[in-house]
């Protein structure tokens, strides 16, 4: 496990510099730019960085750890989309197919015009964003809703498909989709015949190794441990404690592509599989065909057929750079042609943005100074 593997992660960064690294985390949490977070690097399979910076409460001055758990928001996307190829892989949904099948509700979908929409979307238009459904405004981010506060993720599907008609018809067009990713759990719950909870920790986090990886609950607050301060860094650059919503009790709908808990070290055993081409030590989680399945960008679509951004492209088109982030300031990517898995985690939202970008440069920067340039010998996924 990539847990195990720290255990000599200072030694192994102390043999490549990552000062550069580690001098602008420090300067981050001295400017305000955050209040702190961690970062977990694997280079060639091996962990060459890893550390927590900055405080996870700012008040009480505890410090942001490797191990924090954090909500991981929109990362949860491609992680969901993870359990759906899996659960394909095993015969029990078809991924191309209009979701009817599994949600009678969207058998007679229209559009706002009134007219027939044709056929449902599929499972891969919603990962991918070509769904038709709502993006921004209303029926879009059912999750800030009065509406579905102590109802199920059943209830909101059912509601969302009789009032809310759709955009565009299906593969039309790109809208970044909070209720499409809730449709597509939902459909995950029909066809694994469980809750999203249960079908999420024994379809990926059970399997790959991800202790601390679940929907966040009141039961699973419990099992985590404590959470760190959530933060916002407002426009003129201060940091604010973020509203706090309150934690939903086990069966109430919450956003299914963005209240996922996790930690570094479970997402990069996540990462780590994509690099591994679907092996996890030494296991066949996926077939390497369901691997490269996952990473094909979807017509005009940036995300791929599981919801990773495919942020480059080799020659061929094939994904050379997958990743995602989350709006809690979080990011995750891999880098196929730098032999590169990457973790940065915070729990500052708001004006990050320019943190992220920055904060990834420097890290690339990094791995491409390496002294050692002997190339990995692992396949890249096609």
């Amino acid at each position: 496990m990539v847990f195990a593997m720290l255990v000599g992660c200072r030694a192994a960064a102390a043999a490549q510099d990552f000062s550069p690294v580690q001098r602008f985390l420090d300067d981050a949490v001295n400017e305000g730019k955050v209040a702190g977070g961690c970062v977990l690097l694997l280079h060639r399979g091996e962990v060459v960085f890893g550390e927590g910076f900055g405080f996870a409460d700012l008040e009480t001055q505890t410090p942001f750890r490797l191990e924090t758990p954090v909500v991981i928001a929109s990362i949860s996307k491609p992680l969901l989309g993870t359990a759906a190829f899996r659960i394909a892989e095993h015969g029990d949904v078809n991924l191309s197919a209009p979701i009817s099948i599994y949600l009678p509700e969207f058998a007679n979908a229209l559009l706002e015009s009134g007219s027939p929409v044709g056929r449902a979307p599929s499972m891969i238009e919603l990962f991918g964003h070509t769904s038709g459904m709502r993006a921004e405004g209303p029926g879009g981010r059912p999750w800030f809703a009065s509406w579905t506060k102590g109802i199920t993720l059943e209830d909101v599907v059912k509601r969302y498909a009789r009032d809310y008609p759709l955009k565009t018809r299906p593969g039309k067009r790109y809208a970044y989709s909070g209720i499409g990713i809730d449709v597509a759990a939902r459909v995950l719950e029909v066809v694994a015949n469980t809750s999203r909870q249960n079908m999420l920790v024994t379809q990926v986090a059970k399997p790959l190794g991800m202790k601390h990886t679940f929907y966040r609950d009141t039961d699973s607050v419990k099992l985590v441990g404590p959470m760190p301060t959530r933060y916002q860094r407002r426009d003129d650059g201060t940091l604010v404690l973020r509203r706090k919503y309150p934690v939903p009790p086990v069966d109430d709908y919450s956003s299914s592509g963005g209240s996922v808990i996790s930690t570094a070290a479970d997402l990069a055993n996540w990462l780590m599989m994509f690099r591994n081409n679907g092996m996890h030590h030494g296991e066949r989680f996926l077939e390497s065909e369901t691997v490269e399945e996952m990473l094909v960008r979807v017509p005009n679509s940036s995300n791929s057929r599981c919801g990773f951004f495919v942020r480059k492209k080799g020659t061929n088109g094939t994904a050379t750079v997958i990743g995602h982030t989350g709006s809690s300031g979080t990011n995750c990517w891999v880098n196929f042609k730098e032999d590169l898995v990457a973790v940065t985690l915070t729990q500052t939202s708001g004006n990050v943005k320019q943190f992220r970008i920055e904060l990834e440069k420097c890290i690339n920067q990094c791995i491409a100074g390496r002294v050692d340039s002997e190339p990995s010998p692992r396949t890249m996924p096609r």
